[in-house]
């Protein structure tokens, strides 16, 4: 009889398994954790002034004291100073008067507004004299906001000649970023699309020919933001912003916002221009507008200073001007105050990382928020940056977010992965920047830490 081949113990190879799967849940045990690779910590945003783009004060652009601690400048132009003889457009004129290159240098952005229509102390017009010859069927009041000259908006003529200056308007600032908010001036009386009709100016023209007008905008500016004054049913359907130049004013304000809840109309000397309702537009468009109303400065950020606020906070205002602060009051510890509650204000309130072991990779994953007023309207984007422990950057990854959706109160989660190597056993730093598309402007997490070539360290790890 043959003889049975000896019997092998299986034990040996449980053994072998068990303790492979011992070293192997030892390793994912002892890398991150004998380093420090997992970790879970929680911010809080901070109140520090940061200035940061796209927001806050916008000054006169002529005024260059004015604008040295500003992000935006505000830029004013009258159709006879801009098309002086016709066909004839002073850019040179333009860009010396309101010192635009300096602007651009300094990685400012501006408000630009186009207007046919300035009350003044005196008798005078704010179109040119040819275009004037050509139509003259307008009207010189005075009254009480002043003297001028109100156009015939309605005038044939004087349409197709705004629809062309607007063109050339547009066909410079398109060349780049400079100019990120337009608001569409042209009608009424400082270009606010109403008119005094008691004074003897011409009423507002019917909804058809304002219609025009906002078409003679959106077709011609490509990069800029539009804004309007109130939320005509065009400007709605189109995705406009709103600017409100009665800031600091609560009854005004209040009235302001009832349009946006409520609608209603504005009177023209045809079909009436429709408001429509339109509660939180500013999650997707931007408001702007400049201080107005019997209260001066000095009280709407002393004595009204609660007031003041309220009605900023109540709008979600991105950015004032080119009436605010200024001088001395602009220094002022409320001036401050209001500026840093413009806009956005972005920040990460939690970080986790954590070591992915199969991938040899740390996972560090992020919640967004916003404690603004508003989200940043353009989509920038956000790096986050690796550096070693002499803090030089080893690593750079594109954060998967858009932050125009990180709008107030809102949160957005990220999952970024950075390869591990034994550099990180040594120390390392995770920062965040924020950069314009042209890599010139840098914006600042409203959260503590360390500036870093435009970006914000916000976690260390030490070995």
């Amino acid at each position: 009889m043959a003889e049975r081949p000896p019997k092998h113990s299986t034990a040996p190879y449980v053994v072998i398994i068990v303790l492979g799967l011992i070293l192997i849940g030892l390793l994912l045990y002892i890398v991150p954790f004998r380093y420090g690779l997992n970790a879970s910590v929680d911010y809080s945003a901070s109140d520090e002034p940061l200035n940061n783009p796209l927001i806050g004060f916008a000054p006169w652009a002529e005024k260059v004291e004015e604008c040295e601690d500003s992000q935006l400048v505000y830029i004013e132009l009258r159709w006879a100073d801009w098309e002086p003889t016709m066909d004839s457009f002073d850019l040179e004129g333009l860009i010396e008067r309101c010192h635009i290159e300096r602007w651009k240098e300094e990685g400012k952005n501006a408000v630009l507004r186009f207007v046919c229509d300035m009350p003044g102390d005196e008798r005078h017009m704010d179109i040119p004299d040819w275009l004037y010859m050509r139509t003259g069927d307008g009207a010189f009041y005075d009254g009480e906001y002043g003297k001028g000259y109100c156009p015939d908006y309605s005038n044939e003529f004087f349409r197709e000649r705004h629809a062309l200056a607007i063109r050339a308007l547009a066909e410079y600032c398109n060349q780049d970023e400079f100019v990120a908010y337009v608001e569409l001036g042209s009608l009424g009386h400082w270009g606010e699309w109403h008119t005094n009709e008691e004074g003897g100016a011409l009423p507002m023209p019917d909804a058809e020919i304002c219609g025009q007008y906002v078409l003679d905008y959106s077709d011609a500016f490509t990069n800029a933001l539009l804004l309007t004054r109130r939320n005509y049913s065009i400007a709605v359907e189109g995705g406009l912003g709103l600017y409100h130049d009665m800031t600091g004013d609560p009854d005004e304000t209040e009235e302001w916002l009832d349009w946006l809840k409520n609608g209603g109309v504005q009177e023209t000397d045809g079909e009436a221009l429709e408001l429509v309702p339109v509660e939180h537009f500013w999650d997707d468009a931007p408001v702007g507008g400049e201080f107005g109303g019997d209260r001066t400065d000095e009280e709407m950020l002393g004595r009204w200073k609660d007031e003041t606020m309220e009605c900023v906070e109540s709008t979600h205002m991105s950015f004032i001007g080119p009436h605010c602060p200024s001088g001395e009051l602009k220094d002022s510890q409320a001036a401050q105050e209001l500026r840093e509650r413009l806009g956005y204000r972005l920040y990460v309130s939690h970080l986790e990382t954590s070591y992915v072991f199969g991938k040899s990779q740390l996972e560090v994953r992020m919640t967004w928020g916003n404690v603004g007023l508003a989200p940043l309207y353009w989509d920038w984007p956000v790096t986050m940056y690796v550096y070693d422990n002499t803090g030089k950057a080893i690593y750079w990854e594109t954060v998967d977010i858009d932050l125009r959706k990180l709008t107030p109160g809102e949160n957005i989660e990220t999952v970024s992965h950075i390869p591990f190597t034994d550099v990180f056993r040594q120390g390392f730093q995770i920062g965040i920047g924020i950069e314009s598309p042209d890599l010139t402007q840098h914006i600042m997490l409203a959260m503590e830490g360390e500036d870093r070539d435009g970006a914000r360290v916000i976690y260390t790890f030490e070995s």
